[in-house]
């Protein structure tokens, strides 16, 4: 490999695009599967957690492989996984209530609330334009939410959006402090095992099989986020919060435009502005270096 492939590989570059590549095509997947095939956003989102279980089973081995006891017993393993279990179905019941796009967009904004908290976790700085540019996708958030009634607030599924990316942000933050302590296969399983636990009930009530196009789609959906949601937590090991988190927003902008021609969603005026916020002031939060190795003990001294 060149010095140049190297870099790329080990800052989490690629890491961070194949990531992002994959939630793409995920989604629109995902809203397929509802919209065409019935699938609940329960089962969808069951699926997506046991195909993530077996890859971090069969993929990672020796010191790579999963510390499961540690899901039980780490506080902050305890907290990714009961998060991003509960945050992974209320997204997909989003994705297919309210639209592929739209739902992206704002969910996306989560690197905005990452910036906001990773200095309280993470020895990152907090620095004056990411409040700045904080306030800026606010202001984007409002204009996709409530110029049609200044009154009324954010919409139920607005609302649940926005709250996603909220929670989002914190997780983010939690997987790279976990990255001093724990591997990837062990924080991806974290999410996967607590999710898995809070899908089963509803999966159960609402308990419709799938054709047999369904499951291709289903199967393909979960395999897809499982792979991105890989490679995502490996890319923090090697990148900041706020750039891993920056890089990830072609995921809202490459769902919108297939959201549009394959989907057939529509935006006015106001969200397509209200969009363009959320992502380029997201995109202009960080003026930090690519590479920020994250580092598990303390440094040794060389004095004697």
């Amino acid at each position: 490999m060149t010095n140049i492939t190297t870099r790329l590989l080990s800052s989490g570059v690629v890491l961070m695009l194949f990531s992002a590549t994959c939630f793409v095509a995920s989604i629109i997947l995902i809203k397929i599967a509802g919209d065409d095939f019935g699938i609940s956003f329960w089962l969808i989102t069951l699926c997506r957690f046991a195909v993530g279980l077996v890859l971090v089973q069969t993929l990672f081995h020796g010191k790579q492989k999963v510390a499961w006891r540690r899901l039980f017993t780490d506080p902050w393993l305890l907290t990714r996984g009961l998060l991003g279990g509960s945050i992974i179905p209320l997204y997909n019941l989003c994705i297919l209530e309210l639209g592929a796009g739209r739902s992206t967009i704002l969910s996306s904004s989560y690197p905005i609330f990452a910036a906001l908290l990773a200095p309280l976790l993470v020895p990152e700085n907090l620095k004056l334009r990411h409040i700045v540019m904080g306030l800026i996708a606010l202001g984007g958030i409002f204009l996709m939410t409530g110029p049609e009634s200044f009154g009324d607030g954010l919409k139920g599924y607005d609302a649940l959006a926005v709250f996603i990316a909220i929670v989002s942000g914190l997780i983010v933050v939690i997987i790279r402090k976990l990255h001093a302590t724990d591997n990837t296969a062990t924080i991806l399983a974290a999410q996967c095992v607590f999710g898995f636990i809070i899908c089963v009930p509803g999966s159960l009530i609402d308990a419709s099989m799938p054709s047999l196009y369904g499951w291709f789609f289903l199967v393909g959906a979960a395999l897809l986020v499982a792979m991105g949601q890989l490679t995502m937590t490996q890319g923090f090991k090697y990148i900041s919060v706020s750039r891993g988190s920056s890089l990830h927003l072609l995921t809202p902008v490459l769902v919108t435009g297939a959201s549009i021609v394959l989907l057939g969603e529509f935006f006015t005026l106001l969200d397509i502005i209200g969009g363009l916020l959320i992502v380029f002031s997201c995109l202009f939060i960080v003026n930090d270096r690519w590479v920020v190795p994250l580092k598990s003990g303390p440094k040794k001294s060389n004095k004697c």
